[in-house]
């Protein structure tokens, strides 16, 4: 069994009811994890690292949330964020907006009880290294069981055939004639455990590595090495074969509404500066690679390192991720409003673009992964729980600049004067992820 923890800090507990919403499909998930509840006196005295995954949903308000989160983060393996609050601040993250003292001063009764605060909110991954994250408020019931479906697979043990202590080459048809690194062309087998029955490279298909590492490198790997590290820019064959490579070796989630850091394609595609640059020497050269460890095989890390290294930047690179326009069902002919309007003025078409008819529906810098529920089935624009798509920071900052461009025949002073709360309605649930992130006052001479 999976030994799992769950944390609620400063949240609406939105996100387990959701969990909770699985109903009798919560069977399925349950037999298969071992949930540690999280209790500050006695989960102090479990040992370090000793959870395998750690669940936390909401924001560190006070001191003592913020110091729970350290301590949760020292007892589990890996820390999944989840919903909008824990990955990028979520709604309470707004009181950012406001100096400490002024909340403390809005409360009306007795302030006897009030926690000591933190001065604001800050993302739970500046707290903390997060590993995993599922967005929205709340994600949707299927979002969190795919995703804790995937977690529980990827623990379970490879099948009982595998052995770590060969490679796939150790049974290749082709080792001594024939063989795909000979005719230059990529094949993982050298890295890969042996064990597996099917067997690809006896069928004339390369071995992409499915059964993950081996821990006895094959004779055959410095071949490999010589392909990849002398690759100096890759083929539309070449970058397909070393992509689906990472996917299959690494056992990545292919899930859009889940980001695992641990999923270097992803990881590429979402946060490419947080990959370490090193060099190494290979032969007489120096090649460039990135440090990663996601084996215990040293030369196998530096292969996948140089991997990602090739596959950053290059045109053949391909990592899906679409707004939530993408998968919205209504028709939409040019996006551009004749007029703006509120929520509550007149009923929205259910057939029509929210934009074209002049509500403001943050759908076009919104990740998908949520079934476009509001637009499509509530009748109601994209409000952005989701948060910022692939390679957007500032979410509301992208939104405003589209949506000037959209609003180019509107009277800029009638646009201004709409939009009475931009960060409320543009970084409703991202203010804490944004540059600044919170109030700033000017300094004084």
């Amino acid at each position: 069994m999976v030994q799992v923890a769950f944390l609620q800090v400063a949240s609406c507990f939105g996100c387990h009811q959701s969990l909770l919403n699985m109903n009798l499909g919560l069977i399925n998930v349950l037999s298969e994890l071992d949930v540690k509840y999280f209790n500050k006196e006695n989960f102090s005295d479990i040992k370090d690292g000793d959870i395998t995954y750690g669940i936390i949903e909401g924001v560190a308000r006070t001191k003592q949330e913020t110091a729970n989160i350290k301590l949760f983060r020292k007892k589990c393996q890996s820390i999944i964020a989840l919903g909008a609050c824990a990955c990028y601040g979520g709604i309470k993250s707004l009181a950012n907006l406001y100096d400490k003292s002024e909340l403390i001063d809005s409360i009306k009764n007795s302030i006897d009880y009030t926690p000591d605060l933190e001065d604001f909110i800050v993302n739970i991954k500046d707290i903390i290294d997060v590993d995993m994250f599922i967005p929205g408020c709340p994600p949707t019931t299927n979002n969190i069981a795919a995703s804790l479906l995937y977690l529980i697979l990827l623990s379970k043990e490879l099948p009982a055939t595998v052995n770590k202590k060969e490679t796939v080459c150790n049974s290749c048809n082709l080792f001594n004639n024939g063989c795909f690194l000979g005719k230059n062309k990529l094949c993982y087998g050298p890295i890969t455990a042996a064990g597996c029955t099917l067997m690809c490279p006896n069928d004339g298909d390369v071995c992409f590595g499915c059964f993950k590492a081996t821990n006895s490198l094959g004779e055959k790997t410095k071949v490999l090495e010589e392909l990849i590290y002398n690759m100096l820019s890759l083929s539309s064959k070449d970058a397909a074969s070393l992509q689906h490579f990472i996917d299959l070796y690494i056992g990545v989630a292919n899930i859009g509404n889940f980001y695992n850091r641990n999923d270097l394609l992803q990881r590429l595609a979402f946060e490419p500066t947080s990959l370490k640059l090193k060099e190494i020497e290979v032969g007489n050269q120096k090649v460039k690679t990135f440090e990663v460890n996601p084996t215990d095989i040293v030369k196998i890390n530096e292969i996948i390192g140089r991997i990602i290294y090739l596959l950053q930047g290059d045109p053949n690179f391909k990592y899906s991720s679409k707004s939530v326009c993408s998968h919205c069902a209504r028709v939409i002919v040019d996006k551009i409003p004749i007029s703006l309007k509120r929520d509550y003025e007149g009923l929205p078409a259910t057939d029509k673009c929210f934009l074209e008819q002049g509500y403001l529906c943050m759908g076009l810098v919104t990740k998908a992964g949520c079934g476009t529920m509001c637009p499509n089935r509530a009748n109601a624009p994209c409000l952005g729980c989701y948060g910022p798509t692939i390679g957007v920071k500032e979410q509301g900052a992208k939104f405003i600049s589209t949506l000037g461009s959209l609003t180019s025949e509107i009277d800029p002073e009638e646009v201004v004067d709409f939009i009475k709360d931009p960060a409320g309605s543009f970084n409703r649930f991202s203010l804490a992820n944004t540059t600044l992130g919170r109030k700033f006052h000017d300094l004084k001479e």
